[in-house]
């Protein structure tokens, strides 16, 4: 694990869409789906740590298989065939390491987030480290209800983390607490001798970069709501095991607090 991760950050590679990316190419070798033949006879069964090294170089050098995959893994399901894509875990192209079916805040950040699948706009697991202080708030981590209100807020604070170059592991996400949207504030005004509020940081300022990175989709892609939908894979298989089996994302659900969310970004 240790040698597979620093292997990525040594090739330039994105650890995240590398492990999403390679475990779908695992599951469709133990599907049957690819072959040895396909896979330039590395055998890909889950848990092979040698085929998993052997298969991170070979899509950074567009070697064999990897010349497939290095296009994407969506194109290269396209290729592939055999309802492969269904098996791909992957948001607006991006494939994702995320959980979808248990906590319903991370999946509605993740699968509405402008930059793909990723978990820094957003996500959260529950009121009791996430969203508005006083914590804890009213939303569970596999609650539907009052979860957009915390994504959203959560979402505009990383804005502001982000801009200012503070780390939001020690700002306002995961739990952490230890600064706030005033210590933003006081922050912007004591540097640059301006007088700007809470409000005016969280509702004009924190804005301006999501909605740059939105109008930049609008015009250059096609992603359209259906693209802020959780993966079909978890729409429809439950957990298969341990303390939430059973769980899946009720799409009747999701798409009211879609609703909220985008009711609630303006």
């Amino acid at each position: 694990m240790v040698e597979s991760w620093l292997l990525t950050n040594k090739l330039g590679l994105d650890g995240d869409y590398v492990a999403a990316g390679l475990s779908w190419v695992f599951e469709l070798y133990e599907k049957g789906i690819i072959t040895k033949k396909d896979t330039d006879g590395l055998e890909l069964h889950w848990g092979n740590s040698e085929a998993l090294i052997k298969m991170i170089k070979k899509l950074a050098y567009r070697e064999g298989i990897g010349d497939l995959l290095a296009d994407g893994m969506v194109e290269a399901a396209k290729k592939i065939g055999h309802n492969s894509e269904y098996y791909l875990i992957q948001v607006k192209g991006q494939p994702s390491i995320e959980p979808f079916r248990i906590p319903k805040g991370w999946a509605l950040a993740v699968s509405t987030s402008p930059v793909a699948g990723r978990h820094l706009r957003g996500a959260t697991m529950g009121s009791n480290r996430y969203g508005p202080k006083p914590r804890p708030g009213n939303f569970g981590v596999t609650d539907y209800q009052n979860q957009a209100n915390g994504v959203v807020w959560q979402g505009k604070t990383k804005e502001l983390e982000d801009n200012l170059g503070i780390c939001n592991y020690v700002g306002t996400w995961s739990g952490a607490n230890f600064l706030s949207i005033a210590d933003f504030a006081e922050l912007i005004n004591t540097g640059m001798g301006l007088n700007l509020t809470e409000e005016e940081l969280m509702n004009h300022y924190a804005d301006i970069g999501r909605n740059l990175e939105k109008a930049f989709n609008t015009l250059h892609t096609n992603i359209s709501r259906e693209n802020d939908i959780p993966p079909k894979r978890f729409r429809e298989e439950e957990v298969k095991s341990g303390p939430y089996k059973g769980f899946k994302i009720d799409e009747s659900k999701y798409k009211e607090m879609l609703d909220e969310f985008y009711e609630l970004s303006g």
